[in-house]
């Protein structure tokens, strides 16, 4: 009587399998050309959230190049625009000494490459000459406040989101041997449900705005999502993704 050994090749598969998986590397968050979502969806990354990434994820100071100052928004007609695009735009310096870039229905302003105070620092200069009008007395709208430089803190959500996850990826990893296992799955798709998993890990934890430290009050003021420090269009959310390399 002649056994057949169905035993044998599914043990070489199971072994050939697990080699090829071990042989693999994942690469989880933003990533400079096409990569895979979520969702396991193929995504190509802006070449501008590489940048905001990098100064979120470990913090940067923003100077200011070929001007004077940085013209931070704090009106929504300001945002994405810069003091050139608003006629008769003219500066405000406030007690403390800030200084501000208005718009008001009744004042002309200065030229428009007229005026770039170099003197930004609050507490170092004393305002102009004359109390600044109240907004409500020449319906003044404040569309800038004018820095030297900005400093943004260090928000990781890529190495913070994977610290805080290290269960849930161990739970991935052990799901995709098991995969291979006991389910037929091969390498490539045991890998792709490790990758999937640590993508929406670190969304979630981007996503949650306990994990950081709160927005300033300037970008608040301005922001459709205040209460979510890395959270305004969801472009850096959605542009986490993940990599297969090797095999």
């Amino acid at each position: 009587m002649e056994v057949e050994d169905n035993v044998t090749p599914e043990i070489e598969r199971i072994i050939a399998e697990l080699q090829k998986l071990k042989g693999l590397t994942i690469h989880v968050g933003i990533q400079n050309g096409n990569a895979k979502g979520a969702a396991g969806e193929e995504k190509d990354t802006p070449a501008d959230i590489l940048t905001i990434a990098g100064v979120h994820e470990f913090g940067a100071t923003i100077k200011a190049k070929n001007v004077s100052n940085l013209a931070i928004p704090i009106a929504d007609k300001a945002i994405g625009k810069s003091p050139r695009d608003f006629e008769g735009l003219f500066f405000i310096r406030s007690k403390a000494g800030y200084l501000f870039g208005c718009i008001s229905p009744k004042r002309k302003g200065a030229p428009k490459q007229a005026g770039r105070p170099k003197d930004t620092k609050p507490g170092l200069h004393k305002p102009g000459p004359g109390k600044p009008p109240e907004k409500n007395e020449e319906d003044i709208e404040y569309l800038f406040i004018l820095f030297p430089s900005v400093d943004i803190p260090e928000r990781s959500f890529i190495r913070a989101g994977y610290d805080a996850n290290k269960d849930v990826l161990e739970d991935a990893c052990k799901k995709a041997v098991a995969g291979i296992i006991f389910d037929s799955w091969d390498a490539l798709t045991a890998a792709n449900h490790i990758g999937m998993t640590a993508v929406g890990c670190i969304q979630m934890y981007l996503n949650t705005p306990s994990n950081f430290d709160k927005k300033g009050s300037i970008t608040k003021a301005t922001s459709k999502w205040p209460n979510s420090p890395l959270v305004e269009s969801g472009r850096l959310r959605n542009s986490i993704t993940y990599v297969i390399e090797g095999g």
